[in-house]
């Protein structure tokens, strides 16, 4: 008997596509006011292709922009992965029907939460601002438990939190590795939500596909 219902937050409950495009407008206004928009264009175009959907580090990626851009007047590394990690979730485009769904399982009795990889600060600041921290049971970020998916132990571990089994959970994700596998190997079942950069990459036969996130009611009462 499936008793929570557990999801990613980037590319599962936001559209984390949109939300990069917002927050490179802020950074380029921030940092770079002066070019032409012609530039601003290139840079965000090379933004988007070498920032791998989020996973990437940082710092490191900082480090390569302000090489590849000739920016010699630029912040330090850590200074502009700083603005990332507390501007971005200024930017948050929440899919319109994820408050929906969330309320919606919350009045089917099942327990709600997320379980995100990221720094605390980014990823508990997206969710101050998503609106939909107030239906979740917990939010379990990996900053702030120094785990991190696709490690069994932080789905086990929201598990216990929850007082309930692993089994008796499902996650919802969109990357086929963290989300997916890691779901599956701490005992939980699975939904793949087919979005953002990793879409129809990595697809399994057992493993329900969804494209739109409302889409976990139908799943729900197939397994």
């Amino acid at each position: 008997m499936i008793k929570a219902v557990l999801f990613d937050f980037d590319e599962t409950l936001q559209d984390r596509t949109a939300a990069f495009e917002k927050y490179m407008d802020t950074f380029l206004s921030d940092f770079c006011p002066d070019i032409s928009n012609d530039e601003a264009e290139k840079r965000k175009e090379e933004m988007r292709i070498t920032g791998n959907g989020g996973y990437v580090n940082r710092e490191e990626w900082y480090s390569n922009l302000i090489k590849s851009w000739g920016w010699s007047d630029s912040p330090s590394n850590k200074v502009l992965a700083n603005h990332y990690d507390t501007k971005f979730g200024d930017h948050n485009v929440i899919f319109p029907q994820s408050k929906k769904l969330l309320e919606e399982l919350k009045k089917r009795g099942y327990l709600v939460g997320v379980i995100t990889n990221g720094p605390s600060i980014l990823q508990n600041h997206k969710m101050d601002t998503s609106g939909l921290r107030p239906f979740c049971d917990i939010v379990v970020v990996s900053g702030d438990l120094g785990v991190h998916k696709p490690d069994p132990e932080i789905f086990i571990y929201t598990a216990e939190r929850l007082g309930i089994k692993p089994e008796e959970c499902v996650y919802v994700g969109d990357h086929p590795i963290n989300d997916i596998k890691g779901a599956l190997d701490a005992g939980m079942k699975a939904v793949r939500m087919n979005y953002g950069w990793f879409k129809n990459q990595g697809l399994r036969q057992d493993v329900p596909t969804i494209e739109n996130i409302i889409d976990v009611l139908n799943v729900l009462i197939e397994l």
